[in-house]
Order: structure tokens, then C-alpha cells, then sequence
């Protein structure tokens, strides 16, 4: 995951460009111009590169056990590049499964936690045992819930606090493992970052559920703040966060329907890109086991396999967007937009072919969880005027499929029906 801090810094690189530039242009724009803003786009490359999943690759008991028939197939039919899982040292049998997704481009990042080994060091033998298949490493998960855990005689927040410098001084000091990124512990609820208080660590790792809510609900005033408690001055990575469809279940936070997750989990993943968390991880992958209960149901895929609506647009959307990989310097899109643009969120993103992707969408519930239904949001007619000369423009639904449900020639302007799901606008420049 080292490759992570460049568009890091490229990024911050990006927005001192861009504050400097708005303002030199307010100081040059006289009274009586109109002024034509200009957005400098994003790598798409480095938005697909944005995205992991879940994954729990030892769970026999599970879903998980179906590796060669549904699990790995799946995964590289959705196109991602990164997973997020946890294994014994003697675990062979699920380690070898790492090594054989890394081989058609799955990387993963392993949890380090007590619970799995007694020293800290271990962690260094399992990188060792597997080194093509690990990016990253994480220290222990979520203990701020579980008081009867303790590692060499010392509860939360002592003894995370003591496993994460053995495990950062452990890999940083063993010259085969030195290149890993090792990312901080995590806490289960926002609040509880401060008993745990500063780290060691290159990335600070958070698992900022919604709840329920839409995708932003406590990211910018919980759990961003919280993490950077725990990892200050760093770039950050949301290693677990997303929805649960058991509707019905009363304990822990609301389920929402397989529909309003279709629409929350892409959005999800623009929404984070936009604040600059260098990956989200959806959990999970598939709905473990066939309950009710909410532990059950996190998953894209449904228990046999089948995609659910989330799985299909973040597969169409990593299609649709798919790029090469090099370094690249995305140009800039001059275009203004105009209309019923309240709650309309958006990310601009270029291919190395020129070709921009404007994608809109409104940033407004989808399910109302208190009476447990979908809610029907309305569209939103957004007008995008183009100061850029356009060749042709095309406009998808990811939510439904990779096909084009309109195109122009030569367009100066366009009417858009932004809904609560994200309408991808491709842009051809002339």
C-alpha cells in the first residue's frame, strides 16, 4: 500500500494548486467579465484504486467456503483490486488463497490482533510466509467493545496501545517486511479514540458505519476528527463501513434494503474519494451465512452468490471508469452548473485518453429506517453548461447497466435528471 502516499500528497498538491488559482483568477477578473470555472479533474485510475472489500477467506462455517465457485470469480468480475482480511501463522490453507488472488492483481491487507497470535512479532512471519499477496498490515480490531481482551497482562487501551509499537517497530525493522504500510488500530465507537490516544502508524484506519443514515452521517464530525486522534497528520483509510439488509432485526444499528444500499455504497465511494480517504473497504464481500440476523447480511452478494444492487454498480462503475496505470496529470473542465442543484454532490474524474467523467448524484436519504421502506427521492434537473469544447457526451446508470442511455453531438449544454443514485457523464473533449 505504499503506492498510497504519492496520490496522497498529489492530491494536497492538487488543492494548493486550486486555492491559489481561485483566488489569483478573483483578483484578475474584472467587473463586467463572466467568469468561466475550471475544475482540475482526478486520475480515474486513482479512483478505482480507491476501493477494497471485506473479505473473511478462514470462515469454513461461511459462505466463504464456496473460494473457488463463487468467491474468487466474484472478485475479479467486480474488478477490485484490494482486500481486507486477518489469518493465522499456521493457517495455511486460507494464506494460500491470498497468494492465489494476488496472482490475477488482489491484493490484501492483513488485521494483527491478540487474538490470532501472542506476540505482536508474529506478524513479520506471517508477511514472510506470503509476501506477494500483503500490501499492508493493521493493528488490532475494534477492542474498545470487548473489556475482557488484553495482550501481555494489559486491557484496551493499554495493551492496543502496546501491540501497535511492537507491530509498527516489528515489520519497520525487518528489512523484508520495512516496505509495508502499517496501518492504526481501530475503534468499534467514534468516542472511545480518545482513551486510546495517539499511535504509531502510517495510515489512521476507521470503521465509520452511517448507521444506517446516508454515507456521510458522522464522517465529518465523528469519525474523521476521531481518527486523526489516533493517527495525526496522516492520510486515512476507512478499512470497514457500509450496511446490513436484515431490515428486520431490532439490535445494533438499522438494516436497509438491498435497493437503498445499491444506491449508498457507490455514493459511499465518491463521497470518501471527495475528502481524500485513500480507500474505503465495503463490508463485506457476501452475506456469510442465511440468518436474519444482522452479522449475516453485510455482504454485495447474497449467501449463493447472486449480486445484490450494490455489487452491480460498483462493478459497472469500476468498468465504466476502468484506466491504465502510470503516472498521468489529469487536465482541467470548464463548466459551471445551474438549476435545482441543492443536495447535488458531485466528482470530476479524467482517463488518460482525455475523456472527463462528471458524476452527479443527490446526497439525500434513500430509506427512511424509522418506518423501515425505501423513500422515492425525485430528480433534480441540473443544467451543465460546457466552456470546454465538447465532441460527444454520454450519459450511465451504473445501478443498472454499462450501456449509454443517451448521447450528443457537440453539446454546450446539458439537462440532467440527477436522482439519488450516480449518473456517470462522460465528456469527449473536441
Amino acid at each position: 500500500m505504499k503506492s498510497l502516499l504519492s496520490p496522497w500528497i498529489q492530491r494536497r498538491q492538487y488543492l494548493l494548486v486550486l486555492l491559489v488559482s481561485t483566488v489569483f483568477a478573483c483578483i484578475t477578473v474584472l467587473p463586467g467579465q463572466s467568469q468561466n470555472p475550471s475544475e482540475t479533474a482526478h486520475a480515474a485510475s486513482s479512483f478505482i484504486d480507491s476501493l477494497g472489500v471485506v473479505v473473511h477467506l478462514n470462515r469454513s462455517n461461511s459462505a466463504y467456503r464456496n473460494y473457488d465457485s463463487i468467491i474468487k470469480p466474484r472478485l475479479q468480475e467486480l474488478g477490485v483490486r484490494h482486500i481486507r482480511d486477518g489469518v493465522r501463522l499456521d493457517d495455511r490453507e486460507t494464506q494460500q488463497k491470498f497468494v492465489d488472488l494476488a496472482t490475477v492483481g488482489i491484493k490484501s491487507t492483513l488485521v494483527m490482533d491478540p487474538r490470532d497470535q501472542q506476540d505482536a512479532s508474529v506478524a513479520v512471519d506471517i508477511v514472510k510466509a506470503i509476501p506477494t499477496a500483503v500490501e499492508a498490515v493493521e493493528g488490532p480490531n475494534e477492542w474498545d467493545v470487548w473489556p475482557d481482551l488484553s495482550y501481555k497482562g494489559q486491557p484496551f487501551p493499554q495493551g492496543v496501545r502496546l501491540f501497535q509499537s511492537e507491530l509498527f517497530n516489528a515489520v519497520k525493522q525487518d528489512p523484508a517486511t520495512a516496505r509495508l504500510d502499517v496501518l492504526s488500530p481501530t475503534v468499534a465507537l467514534w468516542h472511545n479514540a480518545t482513551s486510546l490516544g495517539e499511535v504509531v502508524c502510517d495510515y489512521g484506519a476507521m470503521h465509520s458505519y452511517p448507521g444506517g443514515q446516508p454515507p456521510t452521517a458522522g464522517l465529518d464530525w465523528h469519525w474523521i476528527p476521531s481518527t486523526r486522534q489516533i493517527c495525526p497528520d496522516k492520510p486515512l483509510i476507512a478499512t470497514e463501513t457500509g450496511w446490513h439488509n436484515a431490515v428486520a432485526a431490532e439490535s445494533g444499528q438499522p438494516g436497509i434494503s438491498e435497493a437503498a444500499a445499491g444506491k449508498y455504497v457507490p455514493r459511499l465511494w465518491l463521497e470518501y474519494f471527495n475528502r481524500d480517504i485513500q480507500r474505503v473497504y465495503i463490508n463485506e464481500f457476501i452475506d456469510k451465512w442465511q440468518t436474519a440476523d444482522k452479522e449475516g447480511n453485510f455482504g454485495i452478494l447474497r449467501q449463493n452468490g447472486t449480486p445484490k444492487p450494490a455489487f452491480t454498480a460498483l462493478k459497472n462503475l469500476i468498468a465504466l471508469l476502468r484506466d491504465g496505470e502510470g503516472a498521468f496529470s489529469p487536465g482541467a473542465l470548464s463548466y459551471t452548473m445551474v438549476g435545482a442543484t441543492t443536495n447535488v454532490h458531485h466528482t470530476l474524474l479524467q482517463k488518460r485518453d482525455g475523456r472527463f467523467y462528471l458524476i452527479l448524484w443527490q446526497e439525500v436519504p434513500s430509506f427512511d429506517v424509522s418506518n423501515k421502506r425505501d423513500i422515492s427521492v425525485p430528480t433534480q434537473a441540473v443544467t451543465v453548461r460546457l466552456t470546454t469544447a465538447i465532441r460527444s457526451a454520454s450519459l450511465y446508470q451504473p445501478l443498472r447497466s454499462t450501456d449509454a442511455t443517451a448521447r450528443y453531438n457537440n453539446p454546450r449544454s446539458l439537462v440532467l435528471n440527477v436522482a439519488d443514485e450516480p449518473l456517470v457523464v462522460e465528456l469527449a473533449p473536441a
